[in-house]
């Protein structure tokens, strides 16, 4: 029997529980910055008002909210489907990437009417692309190279990491904000990471970079 420890580290190192950490760390980070912004003179400084502003204030505000709300429910959605370890139970994980990719919509239509459109068209865009693919198609065959369409969804979900990741790393000031940012994007991409399938292009070219070395026996 595994001790307490190591079984209680395995259900914290996975997909779902790493999708909601960073999710409660983000969301937390945004409200503290809401809740403590000084507005101009004549501003409204009641912690309702900020509350309702920072949730719903603007259709940016109200996009990145629904994004929030259904990125935590798929999270809890993968918590389940990892809940006896590796491999996850796959109709449960599907499910999961499905309502990744709606949440990743959302996050698409906040990003673009931020007027970020890089981000909106990779962090949204793509992801939902690579998170729909990976529910989709799983089992439907192979696409290429012996992948078939969940593989290479799960690649691209990885893939449109890359510019927030940057993005953040440019970004970065040491501030609240843009540390949480990072950190969220790190935590987020180990997710990733975890949801990859065996058959995966990033494990092949690790695999090339970095090969495993047989251990030698005396």
């Amino acid at each position: 029997m595994a001790p307490a420890w190591k079984t209680y580290g395995a259900r914290l190192i996975e997909p779902g529980a790493l999708y909601n950490f960073g999710n409660v760390l983000g969301f937390g980070a945004g409200l503290a910055v809401a809740m403590t912004y000084t507005p101009p003179a004549g501003g409204d400084l009641a912690l309702g008002s900020r509350l309702l502003a920072f949730l719903a204030g603007s259709l940016p505000a109200l996009a990145m909210t629904a994004a929030t709300l259904v990125f935590f429910w798929a999270g809890l959605v993968y918590s389940r489907a990892w809940a006896d370890g590796p491999p996850p139970d796959p109709q449960l994980n599907r499910q999961g990437d499905f309502l990744s990719g709606i949440g990743a919509l959302f996050l698409a239509a906040a990003l673009f009417m931020l007027g970020d459109p890089v981000l909106a068209a990779t962090t949204g865009f793509l992801h939902a692309l690579g998170k729909f693919g990976s529910a989709l198609g799983g089992g439907a065959g192979p696409v290429a190279g012996g992948l078939d369409l969940g593989d290479l969804g799960k690649d691209l979900v990885l893939l449109s990491r890359v510019p927030a990741v940057l993005t953040a790393i440019t970004a970065f000031r040491g501030d609240l904000l843009t540390t949480t940012f990072l950190v969220c994007c790190l935590v987020w991409a180990a997710a990733d990471i975890l949801l990859l399938s065996p058959r995966s292009l990033f494990r092949a070219g690790y695999a090339r970079v970095w090969p495993r070395r047989e251990r030698k026996t005396p």
